[in-house]
């Protein structure tokens, strides 16, 4: 049975290779340091961007910090970009610098393949919902979130997925600012109530997190 689960996972994961890699960290400020860990993430990010990297901040509203890494079209491109990274004098000196006034812990971490990216990229306002798939059937999951993607395409919210290490499918609603996210939370869609309403009677898949975080400029 080992075998048989450890052979699904390695197709799974070979399936969903081509996804482009996303990497995003969490950071929890330490006391009174939020400005601080801001200050050493921007540094971080004008470093990392410098590489080639595509770099977003967000602050959740728990005042946590997500630090979020792409543009890249592959894994390997990916671990290239990293060794680059490594070999950075600039990126030694930041990791001296953060490391003499520490701001904050690293929370979680999440190494991403995304399915599909967000029809529309003008986003200020971001919600992540992580779910984890019964029985290891993360392709249905995705097949179900690909559903969902288009209801709320269709009503006009923005929608990327994506899978992370540990296989839980990650639902990620995008919104132009914190006024269409309230227009959301204040609309009724009918026909999603309808096609959650289904999943509860078809799935057993657990919600086991909900991010809600504003990008920074």
């Amino acid at each position: 049975m080992k075998y048989i689960i450890a052979t699904l996972l390695l197709a799974l994961t070979m399936s969903i290779a081509h996804a482009a890699p996303l990497n995003v960290t969490i950071w929890k400020p330490a006391l009174g340091k939020t400005a601080l860990m801001l200050e050493h993430a921007m540094a971080a990010k004008a470093i990392q961007e410098k590489l080639g990297a595509t770099v977003t901040i967000g602050m959740e509203n728990t005042g946590n910090m997500h630090f979020a890494v792409a543009g890249f079209e592959n894994w390997q491109a990916w671990a290239k970009y990293v060794a680059k990274l490594q070999k950075s004098k600039d990126w030694a000196a930041w990791q001296a610098s953060a490391g003499q006034a520490p701001a904050s812990e690293q929370v979680a971490n999440y190494i991403l393949n995304v399915v599909t990216e967000p029809s529309d990229n003008d986003s200020g306002v971001y919600q992540v919902f992580i779910w984890k798939p019964e029985n290891l059937r993360v392709g249905a999951m995705v097949e179900s979130a690909m559903e969902a993607k288009a209801i709320h395409e269709k009503a006009g919210t923005s929608v990327a997925i994506a899978v992370d290490q540990k296989l839980n499918v990650h639902y990620i609603m995008n919104f132009k600012d914190l006024d269409a996210w309230a227009k959301y939370r204040d609309t009724p869609n009918p026909e999603f109530q309808a096609f959650m309403d289904r999943q509860s009677e078809t799935s057993n898949s657990e919600l086991i997190e909900v991010y809600t975080a504003s990008r920074l400029p």
